[in-house]
């Protein structure tokens, strides 16, 4: 027999109990008393869960809106990516007589590579070295890693060197999130890095035959962690009709997207939701109709209760939170929603059903870190209602499977962590219902 904790009972109404109220102007009708007790058990993980998947590979880190840049974090390290557009062949330019005019004879004479950092999160209380290599190698950015510049079905291509191949050093740099600080306590926080480029750099850049396809950002300082919000170049030009005059003009750049080493493993023994590319947990389950009771229950010892004949207030899947390895630290909340696979044979491209959730989850990162080991409930009363009410009308209780997945897939290269099936924080269901009289199973 399955047991399960009964963590408590609330006897409602009833006579005995004391809550059954009568009218003194109204004849006794003789009718039925009722006792509702509301009751909250806890099925253990090996008592509703059939299969557990942790599945990864559900987007890319191209996109994300960001790149990270990471240099030995952990063990971590991060280069970003990024292709350059062509550069630009015109340019207005004012007249000496104060007319406009077009000038397509362009002559650049150096650069800047703009880098934009989001100062809030990652490593950057010390200044950090910054290097910009150009790429002469073709990658894909859906698909690049640190291994394969195309990884793509029918096409892998590895890098000749792990990491973005053979490059060269276009220039060099510092970022320090504080130094607006150090002369105006008032100041914004700087969070842009210029990197001069020359002349001879911009020339091979911007020169197709150079077999230059993009640039590469690299830190060089080990432990650090930072965020690249955007790059840009801006160039630096002589027109032809005004010699006299120098102008900036800006190159687009698109595909900021960054590669990892190492990459992280499919978990043993313990679930993930999370990352980038994300990982999904897949969990099979079925509810049990019967549960034990209690004599005080169902007016018998030994008895079971059948939960299709009970009003189940609340149904919650009980993880407890594990520590994530700090090279993947969740950087910020995470957002995990709950929804049926509609399809589990076509996992781990299965469609997926409505959001089983009432209100999103927003974990905290600390949670996976110095306060590993809370429990957090997601509500799947919808779905164990639904479930409980097909086994009132079939006398079979069905499986179904869930998906645990972050709201916005992939959100951040970090993930969250829960304990597995053979931890003492397995997975757990917390099941809220109310009974009225005995209700038993036949």
């Amino acid at each position: 027999m399955k047991r399960y904790f009964i963590a408590a009972v609330m006897v409602c109404a009833g006579a005995a109990s004391g809550c059954a109220e009568k009218i003194a102007t109204a004849p006794d009708l003789g009718f039925l008393q009722i006792e509702a007790r509301t009751v909250e058990v806890l099925v253990p993980y090996e008592d509703f869960v059939d299969e557990v998947q942790v599945i990864g590979g559900y987007g890319s880190a191209d996109d994300l809106p960001f790149a990270v840049l990471a240099r030995d974090f952990g063990g971590l390290n991060a280069r970003p990516l990024l292709h350059l557009e062509d550069f630009p062949t015109e340019a207005r330019v004012p007249g000496t007589d104060g007319v406009t005019v077009t000038d397509t004879d362009l002559s650049f004479v150096g650069g800047w590579v703009l880098i934009q950092f989001d100062t809030l999160i990652g490593s950057a209380l010390v200044p950090s070295g910054i290097e910009v290599f150009d790429v002469r190698e073709n990658w894909h950015a859906p698909t690049v890693n640190w291994d394969l510049a195309v990884d793509s079905a029918g096409d892998q291509r590895p890098w000749t060197q792990p990491g973005g191949g053979s490059t060269s050093l276009v220039g060099a740099g510092i970022f320090d999130a504080f130094v607006g600080r150090l002369e105006d306590d008032d100041a914004d926080i700087v969070d842009t890095v210029s990197i001069a480029i020359d002349s001879a750099t911009v020339a091979a850049l911007g020169d197709p035959a150079s077999g230059v396809k993009g640039l590469l950002l690299s830190v060089v300082a080990p432990g650090a962690f930072l965020h690249v919000l955007n790059v840009g170049l801006m160039l630096t030009t002589v027109p032809s009709t005004r010699p006299d005059t120098i102008l900036q003009l800006p190159v687009l750049m698109d595909d900021l997207v960054f590669m990892v080493d190492p990459v992280p493993t499919a978990p043993v023994g313990w679930l993930r939701v999370g990352g980038a590319p994300s990982w999904r947990t897949i969990i099979t389950m079925s509810i049990p109709r019967g549960i034990d009771g209690t004599a005080e229950l169902c007016g018998m010892p030994g008895c079971q209760i059948d939960l299709t004949e009970v009003d189940m207030n609340l149904a919650e899947l009980v993880l407890t939170t594990r520590q994530t390895e700090s090279a993947f630290q969740p950087q910020g909340t995470t957002t995990i929603d709950v929804r049926r696979v509609l399809n589990p044979e076509l996992l781990p491209k299965s469609p997926l059903g409505e959001t089983l959730v009432p209100i999103v989850e927003n974990l905290q990162p600390e949670l996976f870190s110095t306060e590993a080991g809370t429990p957090v409930l997601l509500a799947v009363t919808d779905l164990v209602k639904a479930i409980l009410a097909d086994a009132a009308e079939t006398g079979t209780v069905a499986p179904a499977t869930v998906a645990l997945f972050t709201v916005i897939e992939p959100r951040n290269i970090g993930f969250a962590s829960f304990e597995g099936p053979a931890s003492v924080g397995a997975p757990a269901l917390r099941l809220v219902y109310t009974i009225a009289n005995d209700v038993g199973l036949p």
